[in-house]
């Protein structure tokens, strides 16, 4: 009796052994099987990365000289604001003015200060940039300082064209003449070949770029176009403008049709404007710099992350040129009456 007892209570014993034997093994088992098969999604699912490795890159690849009017009276206000701000995320920041300061990096170009002079200023500032920079950068901006421009947006803009196609991108305005031009105050952007071909063909022939000018913006839109620079797409997939040639405030919610602003755009305004890859705005006054330097780029929303994303393909040859050809091919769609520039306010 005393032996069948204990052989009962052995093979139990045995028994819960082997059954806790068992259940390790098969969770040891589930355990290295989830890590394994986690580990195979995790490497099968690309990776993007963020979004501040690609704007570093792009810092890299597409390489942007900012030309920035100035005057003196302006030296220690909106132009120390413009480098302190966005201007230290160009390649290159130099400032167009007609007295030299070194510490803000002011180049004095020879011509007085007055706003009829602004055309010579710029073509001044152009020829210098050219004669100076033109091989060590890849884009060339001119903005004025009262402008504010978020560089990484510019340079996402810019990264699929070559900057030896003769390009050009802004915020395109109706003219006289069939391309029209790129509004001054919201900044335009021209390619090396575009800077290039304005330099050694347009500024030393009166018939291609005419000496005076009441626009400055006008002026160099016409040079450009008489030496095959095409106006290019500088809207969003949405057709809201990316370069703002008003201030914020005139340009949000929606689109200020009760400005000058609706005769003059070349394509028919969308009534939504807050682009998400907005560039550039204007009418900067002088204490909004540091306003839009901590919204742009030290506000962070909790819980809403950016998304993951990678950078546009660059164009191929052929695509470029069919691209380009389409570009040209463009005309108004503005039903708007035409306001000419004569009559625009100044800025």
């Amino acid at each position: 009796m005393y032996r069948n007892i204990l052989c009962l209570a052995l093979g139990l014993i045995i028994g819960i052994q082997v059954t806790d034997i068992f259940e390790f093994f098969q969770l040891t088992q589930a355990g290295l099987g989830s890590t394994v098969m986690t580990r195979i999604a995790e490497e099968a699912t690309p990776q993007l990365p963020p979004e501040e490795e690609l704007a570093r890159r792009l810092y890299n690849e597409t390489r942007v000289l900012c030309m920035v009017l100035t005057m003196p009276k302006n030296h220690v206000t909106k132009a120390s604001k413009v480098k302190r701000t966005w201007g230290r995320r160009c390649n290159k920041l130099i400032f167009i003015s007609s007295q030299e300061d070194k510490e803000l990096g002011a180049i004095d170009v020879g011509i007085p200060e007055d706003r009829a002079n602004l055309y010579s200023k710029v073509r001044a500032g152009m020829k210098y940039v050219y004669q100076n920079f033109v091989e060590d950068y890849d884009w060339f901006l001119k903005a004025d300082d009262d402008t504010f421009v978020i560089m990484e947006n510019l340079r996402l803009l810019l990264y699929p064209y070559d900057p030896e196609a003769a390009v050009y991108f802004g915020h395109r305005f109706r003219s006289t003449f069939p391309q029209g031009y790129m509004s001054g105050g919201a900044g335009y952007v021209m390619s090396r070949d575009a800077l290039r071909r304005l330099n050694l063909f347009a500024l030393n022939n009166t018939r291609f770029c005419p000496p005076n000018q009441s626009s400055e913006d006008k002026g160099i839109g016409f040079c450009l176009q008489n030496v095959g620079v095409v106006a290019g797409e500088s809207r969003d997939e949405k057709g809201r403008d990316r370069f703002w040639p008003l201030s914020p405030d005139s340009m949000l919610p929606t689109f200020p049709n009760n400005t000058w602003l609706p005769k003059v755009t070349y394509f028919k305004p969308v009534k939504e404007t807050g682009s998400s890859s907005g560039i550039s705005f204007h009418y900067v006054k002088s204490h909004e710099f540091d306003r839009y330097e901590y919204l742009l780029y030290r506000l962070r929303v909790f819980g809403v992350p950016a998304a993951p994303r990678s950078l546009p393909p660059r164009l191929e040859p052929r695509q470029l040129q069919e691209q380009l050809q389409a570009w040209s091919e463009e005309k108004s769609n503005n039903p708007n009456p035409v306001l000419w520039v004569s009559s625009i306010q100044p800025g």
